[in-house]
């Protein structure tokens, strides 16, 4: 590790601790979203970052790169026009089965030596790696840093009774210094599924900047529909995401209250939109529910809904609950693992329903809807429990697990 003692070697006076932060590529997710976050907040007293990128996306280079913080370096690891060949494919899709195949092979000829040479070269130059979807496993653990791998999934929806996975992944998880879970149910997960065997469990949480999501929500936009509505923000993949639950609640909604004023506005993209358009229509619905695609800025959407609804067969910690709790949102989350049940305290900041149940989520919309008390209350509350994972508190949950990886270094937080 490049203790405090080497930065001096390596030509590094500044006594801030320096944190290299890596994933593999940005696209439209959550994961995006929740390292875009820490890059905003993090303590610039106490921690230099640099960003890594294995591969520059064209979400990457056309929205996200002009939103991180000028002090954060940003590096390409693939930064040879021919180590992008295939990339450029699968972005454009248009990438075949047998240029899946020429890939992978690339992959492991020629981009994965290249990758583990620049990281090494990175490494000199930084105390922490934190790996942000752990897309570089097979490195962890090298170069002589502490290595953070950070997990934004279930364990158990993911990985559950999948042996062979598990075994392979506890062997590359194991070369971690320590593995972050982002609520208390995951760290139990990891835990009980890897038997006790990994080096540290962190519970650190998706942070969020409450200031910038409520200057984000007071932006001047065109409104998403003419009337009131209810809104999901959520990538359109019905693996997770489960839109069919909620376009099916909707529906019934709708039919039981004929003057039922809330349309749907659905925010999001994805290879699913079309085949939701289809049911949308087939449902009857299809007039009332507006998809407004990817949006840059969801917050200003959001802020003008009556409820924001999150239907998920599975989360890690969704950031758009606790961004609508920020904006002083009512919501209702199915109790996926994991996640929502944490965030909403067991209902007591909002209501949750049980996965796949169109019913009850239906039962859910109607009684916030017509439930001025109801509704009001989870208003009152939405922002103090929003502010447990505001600035502040995430920073001093990053210092304490910052301060537990360099502890087993012999090196110190700034």
């Amino acid at each position: 590790m490049a203790s405090l003692a080497s930065r001096e070697r390596v030509g590094q006076s500044s006594p801030r601790v320096s944190v290299l932060f890596h994933v593999a590529d940005f696209n439209d997710g959550g994961i995006e979203s929740s390292l875009m976050q820490w890059l905003r907040i993090f303590d610039r007293a106490r921690f230099a970052v640099t960003l890594s990128v294995m591969f520059s996306s064209p979400a990457f280079e056309q929205r996200f790169r002009a939103q991180i913080p000028a002090d954060v370096t940003v590096e390409i690891l693939t930064n040879k026009p021919w180590l992008n060949v295939f990339q450029k494919r699968r972005y454009a899709h248009t990438l075949s089965k047998l240029g899946r195949v020429g890939r992978d092979v690339f992959n492991t000829l020629a981009v994965r030596p290249h990758v583990k040479a620049r990281v090494a070269e990175l490494a000199l130059r930084h105390d922490i790696i934190i790996d942000f979807d752990m897309s570089l496993r097979r490195l962890a653990g090298r170069f002589g840093n502490a290595w953070l791998g950070v997990n934004h999934f279930s364990f158990d929806a993911r990985l559950g009774g999948r042996r062979r996975k598990m075994k392979r992944l506890l062997t590359q998880y194991g070369r971690y210094d320590g593995i972050a879970a982002l609520n208390r149910h995951m760290a139990e997960e990891a835990t009980a599924l890897f038997h006790g065997r990994l080096r540290n469990v962190f519970v650190l949480p998706n942070a969020i900047d409450i200031d910038r999501i409520r200057e984000n929500a007071a932006a001047a936009e065109a409104p998403p529909c003419p009337g009131p509505y209810i809104v999901s923000v959520a990538r359109l993949d019905e693996i997770q995401k489960d839109h069919r639950t909620l376009l099916r609640a909707y529906a019934q909604l709708a039919a039981k209250h004929g003057d039922l004023e809330e349309d749907l506005v659905i925010v999001g993209d994805g290879g699913f939109r079309a085949e939701l358009e289809a049911l949308a229509a087939k449902l009857g619905v299809g007039a009332r529910v507006h998809f407004t695609g990817y949006r840059n800025n969801p917050h200003a959407i959001v802020a003008g809904a009556s409820a924001l609804v999150l239907s998920s067969r599975y989360e890690g910690m969704p950031m758009v609950l606790l961004e609508a709790l920020a904006l002083g949102k009512p919501v209702i989350s199915t109790d996926c693992p994991t996640g929502p049940r944490e965030i909403l305290d067991d209902g007591k900041f909002g209501l949750l329903v049980p996965v796949g149940d169109v019913d009850a989520m239906a039962h859910a919309i109607s009684r916030l809807i017509l439930d001025d008390a109801l509704r009001d209350g989870f208003t009152r509350t939405a922002l103090a429990r929003a502010r447990e994972y505001g600035v502040d508190a995430s920073n001093e949950r990053f210092v304490a697990c910052m301060e537990r990886l360099l502890a087993g270094r012999g090196s110190e937080v700034g």
